[in-house]
């Protein structure tokens, strides 16, 4: 019995003595954590547009439209409703990638070269032989890139031109109206042309910019196809070697346009250059040069500001 008592005593003085050593070692709970020190954080520069705003108001004899991708900023030169040409053909691919997105145009599509549908002038699918089958994505390919007429016809049938035409007055290019198929000049002559404008066709560049024309991942795939525009006589022809420049081109009779959007390391802006008179190219790929250069100056007007972003909570 003796033993048994004693075998309690010390069991119990055991536990006072642990106990005693766990609440010595518990850590001491902090009510007022210490809180991070205040970071920098890096500013990008104000642009300075001036000079880029000057190289729009001397680009005589033309109508221009510029837009900084970056801060929004628009300068225009005259611009007004004029014949589109090819131009008309950005808004039937923003059209057709609608469609796509609506589901009433199908990837999958096929389409077949005939006697219906063969027209002259620009482009590559002309020369197929009738029955030739051609993909959807090889017909807006080759509406782009090589301004194919008879692949924007085929898009105009597929599509319907008041289908199109409704497309541009919902979303707001109130410049723009098709009328007629491509070098259908009998409609020309009858007063039935196609019309835009660099305002229209620098909000359709705009919003594609920003991912917001049909959606972020469509619109990319549009300006992929831009990027491999073949003809560069004027936006990027004066640029330095290696510039990425999405765009669209258009002439017919003293019709000359180019429109889209030019890549800098310093940024993007949209730039649209058109005339009626038969501008040479060399005056036009000269006002792009130097909208190239104002921009690229304009990064480095101020300094790289360093300012406190404040603590972290």
């Amino acid at each position: 019995m003796k033993l048994r008592k004693w075998a309690g005593i010390l069991t119990a003085a055991c536990c006072l003595v642990s106990g005693c050593q766990s609440a010595k070692t518990d850590p001491p709970k902090s009510e007022d954590p210490v809180k991070p020190a205040a970071v920098a954080e890096k500013v990008k520069p104000r642009r300075d547009l001036q000079a880029v705003k000057q190289a729009i108001r001397q680009g005589e004899p033309c109508s221009l439209y510029f837009a900084d991708l970056e801060s929004g900023t628009v300068f225009t030169r005259a611009p007004r409703k004029m014949p589109s040409a090819s131009m008309i053909k950005v808004f039937i691919l923003a059209k057709a990638y609608a469609a796509m997105e609506q589901g009433t145009l199908r990837r999958d599509e096929v389409f077949t070269i005939s006697r219906d549908n063969v027209v002259g002038g620009s482009g590559y699918l002309q020369g197929m032989a009738y029955g030739t089958r051609v993909s959807l994505s090889k017909v807006l390919h080759a509406m782009i890139t090589a301004s194919d007429n008879t692949a924007t016809n085929i898009m105009i049938d597929r599509l319907g031109m008041k289908a199109i035409n409704d497309y541009m007055q919902t979303n707001g290019y109130k410049d723009s109206l098709l009328q007629r198929k491509m070098m259908d000049y009998d409609a020309i002559a009858a007063g039935r042309d196609n019309y835009t404008s660099v305002t229209d066709v620098g909000r359709l560049f705009e919003r594609l910019g920003h991912g917001t024309c049909v959606n972020p991942e469509m619109d990319r795939e549009m300006l992929e196809i831009y990027k491999e525009q073949e003809d560069r006589d004027i936006l990027p022809a004066n640029l330095p070697s290696g510039t990425v420049v999405a765009h669209k081109t258009g002439e017919v009779n003293d019709v000359r346009h180019d429109g889209g959007i030019v890549y800098t390391p310093d940024g993007a802006y949209v730039l649209c250059i058109f005339s009626e008179r038969y501008c040479p190219y060399r005056t036009m790929a000269a006002i792009s040069e130097d909208v190239y250069s104002a921009y690229r100056e304009s990064g480095k007007s101020q300094p790289l500001a360093v300012v406190p972003k404040g603590e972290i909570k």
